[in-house]
């Protein structure tokens, strides 16, 4: 509730104000009443009123001298005079200083409720218009932080650090990556308590996001810029697990120094969630420096290898690499979460390609669902699936190997995806032998014919799913599928979730 205070020297007067109207009832609880302006200067430094009714003529400091010093110290703070002196260099005074309204007394039960509803609505739509420029600051520091964590070092990043998040080339900081048990759901709301809730004298906590699985915080340097111990981190963190649950675990970076070095912190803060270095403390892994190669997992350098395959527009050298990462992961022990975001990576790389060659495509706005199937092989050919799509795409825009007849047939199978199609039929409708279309499709697609049918298909499910209130069987239907198991069989293979459940989500 808003909070009122009333200053007049006539003990019956503030009798009066209390008992004329519902304070409660125009959202306001009455926090102090004082029989002279010195009085309620003092008062307003402890009970921080949101709106003040004060008499003109008191002892000591009178209402304007009252309104002249609270208006230094207290300047978002609302007046409303009563006064029994029609003086109209009183009223100019007063309004000089922005006062509410200039009531005379005595006051009117419906002019005074007039007036405080109309304050009232002042104060909430400064504080809503606040809370929203609050919310867009929010937004824009989490914004910078997570492109600097990506490695876009621009001077449009740099300055924006510098001046929201008082980030610059002398402040020293790790990166704290939070890693929730497989029952616990972190929100990037729940980040941003935490770092409320944990205000330290020698630092700051920065919550970020980078897509939506990864959440953590920048633990910054105060102004003394003192050392980042592991000491304040472990205390920091015991407090966090007291408080909000022991189910996380936390992967802590080396210290660093400067905006341009975020990207390696947050590199750091992956390695020692992936490969689990001990800290004393269960649940907390901190960087100590590259191990032998024996110790990292062995996909640790593949980022480049599949980057350039896609950027080779050539579907058999994908397949290759992404399935030889995949027999790499089948191999070594790693969490759900860092699997996920070391894709994320990779498809944050690959659209940064895509952006070079005209914009972010469609299919891309899939690539970073919430869910991420646990079992390795429906993961591995989701993202087979994707990274295809994705060197297909750049193919074209490079002209890479292009085979027109192929290109048509996909965006025949588009535009008749409803219809009982099969590679047979729709060789012939090119003047194809179907054996050759099928390798030739094949090739250039990355997929089976059939393969590439069923994904149009459930693509184009996935949208009425989510546009339309249709049973799974009518949706099966529209999309071309006679039988609604083998849609729903089709629908998990290549989103990892029933139909039923993706409606819901």
């Amino acid at each position: 509730m808003l909070r009122v205070m009333f200053a007049d020297d006539e003990p019956y007067m503030l009798e009066g104000l209390r008992s004329m109207i519902d304070w409660n009832k125009l959202g306001f609880e009455v926090c102090g009443e004082a029989l002279d302006g010195e009085d309620a200067l003092a008062m307003m430094a402890s009970t921080l009123p949101h709106l003040v009714l004060t008499d003109v003529r008191m002892p000591v400091i009178d209402g304007l001298g009252l309104i002249e010093q609270a208006s230094y110290l207290h300047p978002g703070v609302k007046f409303i005079i009563l006064s029994g002196y029609a003086d109209f260099e009183y009223a100019k005074r007063a309004m000089r200083h922005g006062v509410a309204n200039y009531m005379m007394k005595p006051v009117i039960e419906a002019e005074l409720v007039a007036a405080v509803e109309a304050v009232a609505n002042t104060i909430k739509e400064r504080e809503a218009h606040s809370q929203y420029e609050s919310a867009a600051l929010d937004r824009l520091r989490l914004e910078t932080i997570s492109r600097l964590l990506q490695g876009e070092i621009r001077q449009k990043w740099i300055e924006q650090a510098n001046t929201l998040l008082d980030l610059h080339e002398c402040s020293s900081f790790r990166c704290i990556l939070l890693e929730p048990d497989v029952q616990a759901h972190v929100q990037s709301d729940l980040i941003q308590v935490i770092a409320d809730k944990n205000k330290l004298p020698q630092a700051t906590l920065l919550p970020f996001g980078v897509g939506k699985e990864r959440h953590g915080f920048l633990l910054v340097s105060g102004p003394e810029e003192r050392d980042l111990s592991l000491a304040m981190i472990t205390e920091l963190i015991a407090t966090v697990r007291n408080n909000w649950g022991s189910a996380f675990s936390f992967s802590v970076s080396g210290e660093h120094k400067g905006p341009h070095a975020l990207k390696e912190a947050f590199r750091e803060g992956l390695l020692a969630e992936m490969c689990k270095f001990p800290s004393g403390t269960e649940g907390i892994y901190i960087y100590q420096g590259e191990r032998s190669a024996e110790t990292l997992p062995a996909f640790v350098g593949m980022t480049e290898s599949i980057l350039d395959a896609v950027g080779s527009g050539c579907p058999e050298t994908v397949r290759a690499h992404v399935h030889h990462l995949f027999i790499a992961l089948s191999r070594q022990s790693v969490s759900g979460s860092w699997v996920s975001a070391y894709l994320g990576n990779i498809k944050l790389e690959i659209l940064k390609v895509v952006t070079q060659y005209g914009g972010e495509h469609v299919w891309a706005q899939d690539w970073f669902a919430s869910y991420v199937p646990t079992d390795l092989g429906l993961l591995e050919r989701k993202v087979m699936r994707e990274f295809l799509q994705a060197a297909e795409w750049i193919g074209q825009k490079k002209g890479i190997g292009q085979d027109e007849v192929v290109s048509a047939a996909g965006d025949y199978v588009k535009s008749h995806y409803r219809e009982k199609l099969q590679l047979q039929y729709v060789a012939e409708h090119f003047q194809l032998n179907p054996a050759y279309f099928g390798q030739r499709f094949k090739k250039q697609v990355g997929l089976t014919f059939n393969e590439y049918l069923h994904v149009v298909r459930i693509d184009e499910a996935k949208k009425l799913l989510r546009r339309e209130e249709l049973k799974i069987s009518d949706v099966a239907d529209r999309v071309g599928y006679s039988d609604s198991e083998q849609f729903v069989t089709k629908f998990k293979a290549l989103t990892g979730l029933l139909p039923s459940a993706y409606k819901k989500g």
